[in-house]
This record gives structure tokens, C-alpha cells and sequence, in this order.
């Protein structure tokens, strides 16, 4: 009989019935081939139960030296090699790894070479696992090293790092020994990183060593090529043995059918003309069950499964892609499409009306101040370069503004609900009455794709679930109001959430509110800058270019963002960086108090920048123009750098575009 048609009858009788299920968030850990031990010899580096797919080689150790060690595949002997350095794992425990939510480049070295990078987050002291390939260790003395990492590679030393501490670092040999560094004792916590803002570091700043001896007889054994793809999917069972009298036996699985995808939401053609787009999936796998599903939209990687309002993303054609894998590793592929039409926009949606009772005119126009990127994390220290969201809450406190812009970022490093509440409560929190906050990416916790959420901001400025409120509509983030005579739009930068595209919602809504408002002055706030002197010669963020092409072509005279931790003011420009009378006056200021950023270059349109100097923007708004000075934070080691000036509102008609 042909051995192909018995190992398909084999793999009949084995299987067991398919089942259909929908992939959620929680699914199961992906198979490595990391080293296993029960701390018993011989040892195999599978696991019982463990499921393979492909060509995978199978390491076995626990012998005298490798001596006489030997495996059987289903009862049969197979030839095995000699290997001299046999896989291991390092392990350690964690607490505030933010690998994943801050796509930070921690690593794990062995004796000089990366084994692993650390890929996600850790916190609460959760044990790291990782994978040491054969032929790293070596007998006698190895070393161990955990690096943080920044933005820009595992050995960069330039930008800022991650900040975490570890303890009871270990190397677990193959055959279940564990290893240590005697000068360490497992219980000493250990602090690796370069504090905020951070950026060029020391290596003893990034780096923790821990030098661990490997005896000749626990790193030697032998290894077998095993090609799964020869025998039947079910189970086998792998024999080793040591001498005559020492034998394991380990069941695994072999799987190297694909699951199969039944169906996908949106649908292959579908129309979504309002509500949400819910992106999920339903397959099929009969043997190893899922691990997990990916989907990427219109060529941006998005979480399964997902949910956003439709409206996030611009009206028209979108390609969506999803991979459902198996545990084993296989995987299923399916590409639909499907369209969405432009969700009507009732007039006066997200707009908060007059927001102060004062006069509008004269020496008691409303008076503006803004900032962003505010508070260090509650345990962060203050220096003379970081964390001084208190001094420049007391400077507001003196200048007793009628409202206060907060330009996003408002607390670092991710703004969570009790990140807020234990930093910039108790420093910016006193005037949130008054103050109109915009999102960023940190709300986000960096994450730029639809259906992403910045929870802790909206709990924290609207209330605890509340689905609107002063920071504007959970889903959206974007609001207008009136302050004195000027009219106010607060937009979502982060485009890959909320689309900032033409033909996405916040696009038609901002178009619709400007030509709606009939004020002679109209101010535009979102986080992330068009123009910045951090990026010279390009636009610094050009996902929000329609932003500003939109405001200028009905008239919006200032904009202020945030993001770069310095100040700078630009002259009127277009949205192509060409200096125009007629353009919008742009000015940064992430200047609230975390750190500042980076060397100040020339660029084009630039009329002043300091990135040495907390502070706040004050803006009086008066009917027809507005003053403008930057105030420094005093005293406190603060630099003394100020601008001042005054300007008139374009004379573009207000609701008009411009022609």
C-alpha cells in the first residue's frame, strides 16, 4: 500500500471532529523550542504533549557527558549527532518591561551574542523565558546579560531607554539543572535603565551582567533532524535513553495541516453604511486548536479581534487581510473587501458651546494658556531637566487663565487612569474645571491602528466610562467650544486610530464646524506638529497634513501642538512648509514639564525656538487678534527664555474657503 494513503488513514482514525470557533483576545501562547526539564534524566527538548510541525531538530541531554545517550522515534532507534553545546533557558523575573505598549528593544546576550529580544510587557515580578540556541554556552564560565533597550536598536545608546528592575536571574540547563551568578543573590532586585527622559546612556546604565560556570557534563549530548512532514499528523512518541537502565518517553503531536477559515467579518463585499466595523473571524482546526488570528487593514497591522466606528476610517474601498494560525504553526490566509459610506454628521455634533462668562474685549479678553507633555510617572525624581509639572502648575496658578490647553501626553509613560490620578491630579488636576484637553500617542500607549483606546484619558477628564465629556467622544477625541470670541477645534492626531484622511469622519466634521462658525478668529489644537524643527527639511508628522490644509482653507489663523518637549513658533506657512501671509501661525509647546527633546536646527519658516525651558503659552484672545508670550517656569533650575508678540486674524471670511 502506498505510504502516503496510510498515513492518511492513520490520520483519519486519530483526528478528532472539527469544530468552529470565534477567535477572541485571549488565545493561547505560541510553541517555541525552548528548553524543557522536569529536573529527571535523560531530558528531551520537547515537552510531553508539545505540539510540531515541519522539520524541527530534537536535542536530548541528562547523560554523563552525552555518553550513551540514544532516541527512538515510535519505538524505532534513530542515528543522532553529537552536539557540544546544547540549548538552555534564561530565566528572570520582571517588573516593568514595556517592550510591547512602548516598542522598546530590551534583549537578552549570551557571552557577547543577542540570543532573544524581550517582546513584550512585563510587570509584577513575571518570569521571562527565554530560548538560548545550541552552541552559544560553552564549558566553564558564561555570561549573561539583560539589556534595556530604546527606540532604535537593542545596542543603541542614544535615545531613551526602558526603566524595569529584575531579580532571580537563572540559566536552566537541558537536562534540569539550573545555574547561577553566586555574586547575586536571587532575591536582590535589580534596577537597568537610564531614568526620563533619558537618551545617551552608559552601557552600566543598560546593562545588568551575571557570570554563571556551565560544568562539561550538563552542556554536551546529541541531537536528531526530525521532518515531521513524513509521518501521519497525531500523536508519536519520542524515546531517550541513557545506559541501559535510564529511559524517557515522550508523547508529541505532529501537525502539519492548516486550520481553515469558514468566515470573516466585514464579509467579502460588504457595506457598512453606519454603526461600527467589527473585525473578526471564525475558522476551523481539527487537530492542535488556534493560537491566534492577525489582520491588517489597508496595509496597517490591526489587533483580533477589533471594533471602531465606522467613521474612524475614510469612506471607500478597504482591503482587509486575516492569518489564523494553529498552534503548531499553520497557518490561514483570507483577503476580502469591503466598502463604507460617509456617516452624516448632524450639525453642532461635538461642538461644547461658549465655554467662559467673561467679557470678550479689551484688557478682560479671555486669556489661554497651554502646554503639553506634563507629568513624570508619580516615582519619577525631579531634576533640572525632568519632571517639573509641579512648577509649571504653580505657574499657571499665578497667571489665572480663563482656560487651559493641555496639548496631550499629559502623563507619561503610558496615561492610565492611576497614572493620572497619582501625577498629574495633583499638579494640573487643579485646574481641570477649566481645561480643554487634546489626545496623544501616549493616551494611546502608542498604539495606531483603528479601534485603539485611550481609557485612561477619557476616565480621567470625562468621567469613568462616560462616552463624552469635556476631552470630547470616547471613540473620537475630537470636540470645538467658544472661548470669548474665538472659536476653538481640538482634533485627534493620531490619524491611525482616528483617520485624519479626507473622507473620514474627522475630516467632514472639522470641515462642517469651520464652515458653521461664523468667528472672526478660530484656533485649531492637536498633538502631534505638521512642521518641526526636530525634523528639518520634511514634515514632521504629514498624516496630519489634510488637518491643515483643511484649516487653511477656512481660514483657522493659530495652531498649537505639542509632542517635541521644547517651544517653537513658525511664521504663517501653507500646508507645503511655504512661507504665505495669508497661512496659519503654528507654535509648539510641549514645554509642561516631563523633559525636553533633541537639538533645535534651522528650518524653513522658523522664527524662534528654546528647548531648554519649562513653561506655558499664553494666549490673550481679543476680537479681532491675540498676544502671545511663552512665560517660564521660575526659579527651580528653569532656563529664563520667553517670546512675545501680537498678531491679527487672517481675512479670510469666516465660514468661507479660501480661493
Amino acid at each position: 500500500m502506498n505510504r502516503y494513503v496510510e498515513s492518511n488513514r492513520r490520520r483519519a482514525r486519530w483526528r478528532r471532529p472539527a469544530t468552529v470557533v470565534l477567535l477572541t483576545a485571549s488565545v493561547l501562547a505560541p510553541v517555541t523550542q525552548s528548553a524543557w526539564a522536569d529536573g529527571s534524566a535523560p531530558q528531551l527538548s520537547i515537552a510531553d504533549g508539545q505540539v510540531l510541525r515541519g522539520e524541527v531538530t530534537i536535542y536530548a541531554g541528562g547523560g554523563a557527558d552525552g555518553a550513551g545517550l540514544g532516541l527512538a522515534l515510535d519505538g524505532a532507534s534513530v542515528a543522532t549527532a553529537p552536539v557540544p553545546s546544547l540549548p538552555a533557558t534564561v530565566l528572570f523575573e520582571a517588573d516593568g518591561i514595556q517592550s510591547g505598549s512602548q516598542k522598546l528593544l530590551n534583549s537578552v546576550w549570551v557571552n557577547g551574542t543577542m540570543v532573544a529580544p524581550v517582546n513584550r510587557d512585563y510587570s509584577g515580578y513575571a518570569t521571562v523565558s527565554v530560548p538560548v540556541p545550541p552552541g552559544v554556552l560553552h564549558e566553564g564560565t558564561n555570561v549573561v546579560t539583560v539589556r534595556a533597550g530604546d527606540s532604535v536598536s537593542p545596542t543603541s545608546l542614544a535615545k531613551n531607554h526602558d526603566d524595569f528592575t529584575i531579580r532571580n536571574t537563572r540559566l536552566r540547563l537541558l537536562g534540569g539543572t539550573e545555574v547561577t551568578d553566586p555574586a547575586v543573590p536571587a532575591t536582590k532586585v535589580l534596577s537597568i535603565g537610564d531614568g526620563y527622559p533619558g537618551g545617551n546612556a552608559t552601557e552600566e546604565q543598560v546593562t545588568e551582567n551575571f557570570t554563571m560556570t556551565v560544568p562539561a557534563e550538563h552542556l554536551r549530548g546529541v541531537s536528531y533532524g526530525l521532518d515531521t512532514r513524513r509521518l501521519a499528523d497525531g500523536p508519536h512518541t519520542m524515546d531517550v535513553v541513557a545506559g541501559a537502565e535510564s529511559r524517557r518517553t515522550v508523547p508529541f503531536i505532529v501537525d502539519n495541516t492548516a486550520p481553515q477559515i469558514t468566515s470573516t467579518s466585514p464579509a467579502d463585499g460588504a457595506r457598512i453604511d453606519g454603526g461600527d466595523v467589527t473585525v473578526s473571524v471564525q475558522a476551523t482546526d481539527a487537530l492542535s486548536g488556534f493560537a491566534g488570528a492577525t489582520a491588517v487593514l489597508d496595509g496597517r497591522a490591526i489587533p483580533m479581534p477589533d471594533r471602531f466606528p465606522v467613521e474612524n476610517i475614510p469612506a471607500g474601498s478597504h482591503r482587509l487581510s486575516i492569518t489564523v494560525t494553529d498552534v503548531a504553526g499553520n497557518v490561514d490566509t483570507e483577503t476580502v473587501r469591503f466598502d463604507t459610506t460617509e456617516v452624516p454628521i448632524a450639525r453642532g455634533t461635538y461642538d461644547k458651546g461658549r465655554q467662559d462668562e467673561g467679557a470678550v474685549s479689551g484688557p478682560d479678553a479671555p486669556v489661554l494658556v497651554a502646554a503639553g507633555d506634563v507629568a513624570c510617572a508619580a516615582t519619577s525624581a525631579v531634576t533640572a531637566t525632568t519632571c517639573h509639572q509641579a512648577g509649571t502648575a504653580a505657574l499657571i496658578q499665578q497667571l489665572r487663565p480663563d482656560a487651559v490647553a493641555m496639548l496631550a501626553d499629559g502623563q507619561y509613560d503610558v496615561g492610565t487612569l492611576a497614572a493620572f490620578n497619582s501625577s498629574y491630579d495633583k499638579t494640573w488636576g487643579a485646574f481641570k474645571d477649566i481645561t480643554h484637553p487634546v489626545v496623544g500617542n501616549h493616551e494611546y500607549a502608542q498604539a495606531y491602528y483603528p479601534g485603539a483606546n485611550a481609557d485612561g484619558y477619557f476616565d480621567y477628564f470625562n468621567g469613568v466610562g462616560a462616552t463624552d465629556g469635556p476631552a470630547g467622544d470616547r471613540q473620537r477625541g475630537y470636540y470645538s467650544y467658544d472661548l470669548g470670541r474665538w472659536h476653538v477645534v481640538a482634533l485627534n492626531s493620531e490619524c491611525g486610530v482616528v483617520s485624519c484622511a479626507p473622507g473620514s469622519g474627522q475630516y467632514r466634521w472639522l470641515e462642517q464646524d469651520l464652515r458653521t462658525h461664523p468667528n472672526k478668529c478660530t484656533l485649531a489644537l492637536w498633538h502631534k506638529p505638521l512642521f518641526s524643527a526636530l525634523y528639518p527639511g520634511v514634515l514632521a508628522n504629514p498624516d496630519t497634513k489634510p488637518l491643515w490644509q483643511l484649516a487653511d482653507r477656512y481660514g483657522v489663523d493659530l495652531v498649537l501642538n505639542g509632542h517635541d518637549h521644547n517651544y517653537q513658533r513658525f511664521d504663517p506657512q501653507d500646508a507645503d512648509g511655504t512661507a504665505d501671509q495669508d497661512g496659519i501661525h503654528q507654535f509648539v509647546a510641549g514645554t509642561g514639564g516631563v523633559g525636553f527633546h533633541g537639538t533645535i536646527s534651522p528650518t524653513a519658516n522658523l522664527a524662534v525656538a528654546n528647548a531648554n525651558t519649562f513653561g506655558v503659552l499664553k494666549l490673550t484672545l481679543r476680537p479681532t487678534g491675540y498676544d502671545w508670550q511663552f512665560v517660564p517656569e521660575p526659579g527651580n533650575g528653569n532656563g529664563d527664555f520667553t517670546d512675545a508678540g501680537s498678531a491679527r486674524c487672517g481675512n479670510v471670511p469666516a465660514g468661507q474657503a479660501r480661493q
